[in-house]
């Protein structure tokens, strides 16, 4: 198969990978998509390096069988902590969601900004590296585990319940409004679904959201590399290897019909 209408393989511990995927299929709805949802091992945000390293290994085999061009990792816990390790995994080109701290710095009007995301994240040695090589010293950085609202989102319970959504943003952010953020990052993909919530309870500060930024990263690498599909609207082959029936069902209704397969991955 000529490379460029090889697929873009996209995965993560569930369904973080849907922000990453609508942005694909609107900014380039040419490219073929295999979305792989590692239901099994969710969440990833809980699981130690160890472990981490082992599940991508397995991820990574498995998704090299389908030779695709490119490999996203649409989770940031491995993103941020093991990126070059599954790199090193495949020859096959790897893009990983990084934390956008640069933006966020040039953006906070109040020198202070917050990181949302998974417990792992926020307690990584690999995130404190990051903030003390990116966000200058004058900057203030305020971290909160959002395990509660990515587990809702995973459940699909925020497409159903505002109230109960609400509520555990609120218990989660309950100490923001006595700060002076003006600028929220958002360290997991799965937070992209929330996104409109935390707008409306929190208005006058800025939300970033890496979702966005990892589709231009990947267009603009399939673009350099000549990688780009030049026909046709893109198709979508989901695998999931967790429970096929409920997985089917949530993604019906955030807007991706299926047929979805189960693969018999991380056994």
């Amino acid at each position: 198969m000529i490379t460029h209408n090889r697929s873009i393989a996209v995965f993560d511990s569930g369904l973080g990978s849907l922000s990453v995927i609508r942005g694909i299929r609107s900014e380039i709805s040419k490219e073929n998509i295999i979305y792989f949802a590692d239901k099994k091992n969710f969440p990833y945000g809980e699981k130690s390096i160890n472990e981490l390293e082992q599940i991508m290994a397995d991820t990574i085999k498995i998704l090299s069988t389908l030779s695709p061009k490119i490999i996203v990792v649409a989770s940031m816990t491995p993103s941020i902590q093991i990126l070059s390790k599954i790199r090193s995994m495949t020859p096959i080109p790897v893009v990983g969601v990084p934390i956008p701290l640069k933006e966020a710095s040039k953006l906070t009007k109040k020198k202070h900004i917050a990181i949302l995301g998974t417990a792992s994240t926020i307690k990584s040695r690999h995130l404190e590296e990051q903030i003390k090589s990116e966000v200058p010293q004058k900057i203030f950085v305020t971290k909160f585990d959002a395990s509660q609202i990515i587990d809702l989102v995973e459940k699909g319970i925020f497409l159903e319940n505002d109230e109960f959504t609400f509520n555990t943003i609120s218990k989660t952010l309950r100490n923001l409004e006595d700060t002076n953020v003006d600028v929220l990052v958002l360290s997991s993909t799965h937070l992209s679904f929330i996104r409109s919530h935390l707008i409306k309870m929190y208005p006058s500060i800025r939300i970033i959201d890496p979702a966005a930024n990892v589709v231009k990263e990947i267009k603009q690498f399939l673009k350099t590399n000549n990688m780009l599909r030049k026909n046709g609207l893109g198709r979508i082959r989901i695998i999931v290897n967790g429970d096929k029936t409920e997985f089917e069902s949530l993604i019906k209704t955030m807007g991706l019909p299926g047929p979805v397969e189960t693969f018999p991955t991380n056994q």
